[in-house]
């Protein structure tokens, strides 16, 4: 069986939305049905094998017996097992598998099962007991006690940080995933006690709590290697995440699509006005593609004017630590002659500031620095704040409906009617209906709330007036969207745009190639002619 598989080896398959044994389906697609009592034994080489002449069926009639399913597997261990029915249907198995090697005490594995007879549960008893046979189990009685808190630690520390070499910033966003959504219930539980009921149910929280389908893989993505290292560490005897599949999201996701040529232009030619200092580096995004890490990494020495190429081979984390590229890997690509040029004059401008300051550039100094030296690059956190300002300005700022519509309120009491002053009234009359002060009190916030939210409001309007959508994505991921979608409609080769951008095609197709509204009108029009130009 070369399909999905179980811990043991025995072949998994969905039919009808049920996941099935392969050993059955292969004998029921020979011989027939058969009852839902029977079981089909497997053949003592593999327990993935599904030959028929290798099989045999055990029917509802044959006794059953723990002991006997351990020795008709080979195993010089004979386990004994025993099964006690907790509640109407619900079966609670428990298995002696010799001693522990540092206390010796008696080693004993545990499981519930759903069951709706004394056979059927026997008859699980009897495959719990042979897949102990087949599986490593813990040595050692501490490590049955280890709670999933101490464990996903381990895990993210030993694992993920010193073994994988993943950046601290996924590391503790993994923490922090855990702490909030799983921790809270299972943290102080052993994690050999973790099934898969628990890990449907817990997911099944999150999809309830309106969380996206990103972010919920995440999770995905956090747990089922978890699971696969807990095991191969016998830290558990099964993979409770083998055969999961994700909820459906409640929260529909929100698509964002890259910045027309016009959009980005306008955020450009803005950026220049409103964020001078950081303004290039937007400009250098937009041609390039490069993350924010990268831009921010670029050295001098990494321009290559003779030859109108640039290298990108470190990045800058949130940690301000110099790093390599995300992929690891260094790439060279070629840059527009006018973008270099700009570039060039950037570097004599910081080694004229440099001058002026008393201060000697260093050796091979970052391009984009706010230290008159160069020795340093500029922090990450600066440029997305300095974005955040730009986005602000634009009217295009990623703001909470309920907050957009309380800076909609504010602006409609500015616009009131003013109220008629009285003859003691002193100080300057207010320019709008009503002050700030009396704004910021009516909607129970402050005056300086209610006048940054007056101003943000009246820009989201000027945004509308000149025709610009308020919804387009202004942020730094949007200039590498924006390259990736840019050279796709333009029809250029894919794997030529993967390897500028630093990932593979799939990843370029999955996350960066996005459809834009006038890619969209265009494939609109090449259909409505295709059909209608050879009606008759």
């Amino acid at each position: 069986w070369l399909g999905a598989a179980k811990a043991d080896g025995t072949g998994m398959v969905k039919i009808g939305g049920r996941v099935v044994n392969a050993r059955r389906v292969a004998w029921e697609l020979a011989y027939g049905p058969i009852g839902d009592d029977d079981r089909i034994e497997r053949c003592a080489e593999s327990a993935g094998c599904v030959r028929i002449d290798h099989l045999s069926i055990d029917t509802a009639d044959a006794p059953v017996s723990a002991t006997a399913a351990a020795v008709a597997v080979g195993r010089g261990r004979r386990p004994a097992g025993s099964m006690r029915q907790t509640s109407s249907g619900r079966w609670e198995l428990s298995v002696t598998v010799g001693r522990y090697d540092d206390d010796h005490t008696v080693r004993r594995a545990f499981r519930t099962v759903d069951a709706n007879s004394q056979r059927s549960a026997a008859r699980a008893l009897a495959m719990f007991v042979a897949e102990l046979n087949e599986t490593r189990l813990p040595a050692r009685r501490q490590d049955v006690a280890v709670t999933v808190d101490a464990a996903v630690a381990q895990f993210l520390t030993e694992h993920l940080a010193g073994e994988k070499g993943r950046e601290p910033k996924t590391v503790n966003d993994y923490r922090l995933l855990h702490a909030k959504w799983f921790a809270p219930e299972i943290g102080t539980r052993p994690v050999r006690s973790i099934d898969e009921a628990t890990i449907d149910r817990l997911f099944g929280n999150m999809a309830r709590a309106g969380l996206s389908r990103s972010r919920m893989n995440q999770a995905k993505a956090l747990y089922r290697p978890f699971f696969r290292w807990a095991k191969t560490r016998r830290l558990v005897d099964r993979n409770p995440m083998a055969d999961f599949q994700l909820p459906t999201a409640r929260k529909p996701s929100k698509e964002r699509t890259p910045p027309e040529i016009n959009e980005m232009v306008l955020l450009l030619a803005t950026a220049t006005e409103v964020i001078p200092d950081v303004a290039l580096i937007l400009t250098l995004g937009a041609v390039t593609g490069m993350r924010r890490g990268e831009l921010l990494g670029l050295r001098r020495s990494r321009l290559h004017p003779e030859t109108g190429r640039i290298v990108v081979d470190s990045a800058i984390d949130e940690g301000r630590r110099v790093k390599t590229t995300k992929t690891r890997r260094e790439r060279i690509f070629h840059l527009d002659t006018q973008s270099m040029t700009l570039l060039l004059e950037h570097c004599d401008t910081m080694a004229e500031r440099a001058t002026n300051t008393g201060t000697t550039l260093v050796t091979d100094p970052f391009i984009f620095s706010l230290n008159p030296d160069c020795s340093t690059p500029i922090p990450p956190d600066h440029l997305t704040r300095r974005v955040a300002i730009l986005k602000e300005h634009l009217g295009i700022a990623d703001k909470h409906p309920a907050t957009i519509e309380r800076e909609n309120q504010a602006l409609d009491l500015y616009r009131q009617p003013p109220t008629p002053r009285t003859a003691s009234a002193t100080g300057p009359a207010p320019k709008g209906g009503l002050s700030h002060a009396e704004i910021g009190r009516r909607l129970n916030r402050s005056e300086r709330w209610a006048t940054t939210a007056i101003a943000a409001a009246q820009r989201r309007e000027q945004a509308a007036e000149r025709g610009a959508n308020h919804q387009f994505d202004g942020s730094i991921l949007a200039l590498r969207k924006f390259t990736s979608t840019e050279l796709l409609d333009a029809g250029f080769n894919i794997a030529m745009i993967a390897q500028r951008q630093g990932h593979s095609p799939q990843v370029l197709i999955h996350h960066y190639a996005k459809a834009r509204n006038t890619a969209d009108q265009k494939a609109a029009n090449h259909l409505g002619n295709a059909i209608h130009s050879n009606q008759p």
